[in-house]
């Protein structure tokens, strides 16, 4: 299959993957256990979709974002949470440095994560995962994807 119709094939599948990742249930972070191995999660608050990834490990890669013991490079949204609920500017040298100065105000973004809910769909491949991120983030207008480099 030629590069372009490969590509056309998966951009003609985003809006029935998107209408999946909709009607797909609503769970708690507990409630995580018939999820699928890989694919793209959104985050949500108060029915707002506030951020969206994706993961060869759903369920792991979910739990990270909100676990109390993750580093800042695991638990990037809690990161952005933070930075913006703070207004933190790029004051530090580093992501890690401003983490270590503000270990509360980190610690409270990961269970703000916590009590989100979350929606989840399977993707297995890398390249329909990557694509389907950034087509669900633009068309559910999430906040907190912004898609630049670290």
């Amino acid at each position: 299959m030629r590069t372009a119709t490969k590509f056309d094939t998966f951009v003609n599948e985003m809006p029935r993957l998107f209408d999946s990742l909709e009607r797909s249930p609503l769970l708690a972070r507990e409630k995580l256990t018939n999820i699928p191995q890989k694919g793209v999660y959104v985050f949500y608050e108060k029915s707002k979709p506030l951020y969206v990834g994706r993961s060869d490990s759903l369920k792991k890669r979910i739990q990270r974002h909100s676990r109390p013991s993750a580093p800042h490079y695991s638990a990037s949204f809690a990161f952005r949470l933070m930075k913006e609920d703070h207004n933190y500017k790029n004051v530090y040298r580093t992501r890690k440095a401003m983490v270590e100065k503000n270990r509360q105000p980190f610690k409270n973004a990961k269970r703000r994560i916590s009590q989100m809910g979350v929606r989840a769909i399977g993707i297995y491949d890398p390249v329909k995962q990557a694509l389907f991120e950034i087509y669900a983030a633009l068309g559910l207008n999430t906040k907190y994807n912004d898609f630049d480099t670290h």
